[in-house]
């Protein structure tokens, strides 16, 4: 049987990744050039170290190795599994292209995007009672886009 991917797996993704957007929101708010932009770009960086706080207790609660109750699906498995891999290897910004804000922003809703179809994807790699487990990471970075899209409307 191909190896499943488990609870706690997912959630100590999700805070690599919650560790890596704090450090890119950090230095998108000291390259900003409003302080509408520094002030959001502030907010995001504190709501990723909430976020990562939020999983960190998640995975508290996560029993360390789980007997998923999903069916083996080959193909659905290697996608996931390439996406894991494809995420660990994306080029983040220069600070060069993280000064122009348009550039940055949509990176970052990229990035949140990524993340939400990401973590929608695991979910079928989960047994069925741990799938609502992984909505509120979901919910969590679906609220960040839509603040990035706002202020990329007043840029």
């Amino acid at each position: 049987m191909a190896k499943i991917f488990y609870l706690n797996e997912i959630v100590k993704f999700a805070i690599e990744r919650e560790l890596e957007s704090q450090e890119f929101y950090h230095k998108l708010a000291a390259l900003a050039d409003t302080q509408k932009a520094r002030d959001l770009f502030n907010m995001l960086e504190q709501e990723e170290k909430k976020h990562e706080l939020f999983y960190e207790h998640m995975l508290a609660a996560v029993p360390l190795e789980q007997t998923p109750g999903v069916e083996e699906d080959n193909e659905y498995l290697e996608y996931m599994q390439e996406l894991i891999r494809s995420e660990r290897t994306i080029e983040p910004l220069t600070t060069e292209e993280m000064r122009n804000m348009k550039v940055a922003i949509d990176y970052a809703i990229a990035r949140e995007r990524d993340s939400i179809l990401f973590y929608n994807g695991l979910k079928n790699l989960l047994a069925t009672e741990e799938r609502s487990k992984i909505e509120p990471i979901i919910l969590e970075e679906g609220k960040h886009i839509a603040k990035l899209t706002k202020l990329r409307h007043v840029l």
